[in-house]
């Protein structure tokens, strides 16, 4: 009897002592994987350590250190691997209450009519699943609760949005939903003056800038704007950009084009630009060719990657530029560069209210005018950023530069322009290549950051070096004229918010499928994360509320809708993708 009772005691001393030893397994909360036999003096600790494991070797219980029996049969003790010890993960299941942020922070604003709410609603969300905290508010609200009287120029309706604008804390990005009849513009007056004869210009025009800078642009009362003696800073402290729509199917369309940009970008184009060139100027009879301007070390070109292709379309000049790299830029060829796909365009010469790029005087060869810009046919929006005449203006028609953001088939996904006057190498340029050294300082940017960095950084002088042989000047190009003007005139039309993408990322591969089951009044909505999720960060905007969802592998994610919820919109940007953007209906 003892005997039995000592053989049985030993085989729960031999249980214990296998279950209990260092190759026993504990099953833990994804996430939360926590060694309870970790080394306490692990580097994290003990910031002395130098990583080198110090700790003596294990000895056996007949005090020689331990190590395998080499004469050991292999296979001995070797588990079938279909009958692995390992037990599978466990799925965990988290119900996500919504995110405070939504009603804490507006990143982003749009100013619309009340007959645009709906339709921009779909921006504002669009970019506040995506990442940027977007709200909107309508003209009539704001009027509301201010006055709002435009046959005083002092307290009219733009008086009343940018103090609106500038009560919204922390903001950063603002969107005027609607052309100038349903979201007004700034009038301002402007002089500008260059030496030697070379321009001298005076003008009232409008100014978008208003909404932007938000120092006093009539500090002496008189209801004129951004006067020298009204002392206006003239830098953005938002980044503001005009959707210049006049109709709800208009704004439909840029949307669809948004969307596609962010979530559909066509690789093979991200590196290809296009840079377009008019006769800038003509000193002592030569015709001064803008192309030189890009090509002169530290200019435009100089701002573009190397591994970029650039394609050269330049005005027929004597003396030519690009040493042979430029191609004539003609209607046709303009043309037919834009529908070849490019990612980016770069614009110094010539424009109108109605031509989008051409040469002064009457040339219809070289006449780009808005209505071949509304009849383009690309699959790739590129940014077009150009310092021509009055192509941005929105006052007396529709200009070549709403032409192009509103083509139905094609066009650009934000243009830059003029509302008046553009100063090309003047102040124009300058402008676009400080934007530019944004835009290719990070793998995909906020174009309107770069609008801001622009009115930061422009310089307010500048010289130029025209190709005029045996004589070397540099010609005063930017003085603090110039440079106001610039800033006053220069027009975004488009989203601000708008992604530009350096480098070739592929469109998000993986699929999002909510499951959704309804309950005594609650629709209960669940996300399910697959290994091809790892390291996206979900957002969903669901009624007023967002949420957001880190990724956690082997996790069921859930939340609980009010029933009359009738759909959601769920967004991710993970590392090294462009974004999924999507509406559900539920």
């Amino acid at each position: 009897m003892l005997k039995k009772s000592l053989l049985i005691l030993c085989a729960v001393l031999c249980f214990f002592m296998i279950s209990c030893g260092e190759n026993s397994k504990k099953i833990t909360k994804p996430g939360d994987e926590t060694d309870d036999t970790a080394d306490t003096s692990s580097d994290a600790e003990n910031p002395d350590s130098d990583g080198t494991d110090t700790e003596p070797a294990e000895e056996d219980p007949d005090g020689g250190e331990s190590q395998d029996d080499p004469n050991a049969d292999p296979d001995e003790n070797n588990e079938d691997p279909d009958e692995s010890n390992d037990d599978p993960v466990k799925e965990t299941t988290v119900v996500v209450e919504p995110s405070p942020d939504f009603d804490t922070k507006t990143d982003a604003l749009i100013v619309t009519r009340a007959e645009f709410a709906e339709v921009f609603k779909k921006f504002a969300d669009f970019h506040t699943v995506t990442g940027i905290i977007t709200k909107v508010v309508t003209v009539e609200d704001i009027c509301e609760n201010a006055v709002c009287d435009d046959n005083d120029p002092m307290n009219d309706t733009q008086k009343a949005i940018k103090d609106y604008v500038m009560s919204v804390e922390g903001l950063r990005y603002l969107v005027l939903g609607g052309d100038i009849e349903d979201i007004p513009s700034r009038k301002v007056h402007d002089h500008f003056e260059l030496p030697l004869g070379i321009a001298d210009y005076t003008d009232d025009f409008y100014s978008d800038l208003y909404y932007a800078d938000f120092s006093n642009w009539d500090l002496n009362g008189n209801g004129t704007y951004a006067e020298d003696e009204d002392s206006p800073i003239l830098v953005a402290n938002i980044a503001v950009g005009r959707i210049s729509v006049s109709t709800v199917e208009e704004a439909e369309l840029y949307f669809s084009k948004l969307v596609k940009h962010y979530t559909a970008f066509n690789t093979a184009h991200t590196t290809k630009s296009l840079l377009l060139t008019n006769i800038a100027t003509e000193l002592s009879g030569i015709k001064v060719n803008s192309g030189y301007y890009f090509e002169t070390e530290g200019k435009t070109i100089s701002q573009i990657p190397a591994n970029y292709s650039i394609k050269k379309l330049y005005t027929k000049s004597t003396p030519f530029p690009g040493n042979g790299t430029a191609g004539y830029l003609d209607n046709d060829n303009e043309k037919a560069a834009i529908e070849e796909g490019m990612n980016l365009i770069v614009h110094s010469g010539h424009g109108a209210t109605w031509l989008l790029t051409c040469e002064q005087g009457d040339d219809p060869d070289r006449d780009f005018s808005g209505t071949m810009a509304y009849e383009l046919e690309n699959d790739t929006l590129p940014f077009f950023l150009s310092c021509a005449c009055e192509a941005g203006q929105f006052v007396k028609q529709d200009s070549a530069g709403e032409k192009l953001m509103n083509a139905p088939k094609g066009g650009a996904i934000v243009y830059l322009g003029n509302t008046t006057t553009g100063l090309g190498i003047a102040g124009g340029s300058q402008f676009i290549d400080e934007m530019m050294k944004n835009m290719f300082a990070f793998p995909y940017s906020v174009i309107g950051e770069s609008y801001i960095f622009a009115h930061l950084s422009m310089p307010q002088s500048d010289t130029f070096n025209p190709p005029i042989q045996m004589v070397n000047i540099n010609v005063p190009v930017v003085n603090k004229d110039s440079w106001t003007w610039t800033k006053k005139s220069i027009i975004m039309l488009g989203d601000p918010m708008t992604v530009f993408w350096r480098d070739p990322v592929e469109p998000f591969a993986a699929e999002i499928n909510p499951e959704v089951e309804e309950n005594e009044g609650i629709k209960t909505v669940s996300f399910h994360f697959t290994p091809d999720l790892e390291g996206a960060a979900l957002r969903v905007f669901a009624g007023d509320k967002l949420y957001d969802i880190p990724y956690i592998m082997h996790e069921t994610v859930k939340i609980n809708l009010d029933s009359a919820v009738e759909t959601i919109t769920v967004g991710i940007k993970a590392e090294d993708s462009q974004y999924f953007f999507k509406e559900f209906e539920i």
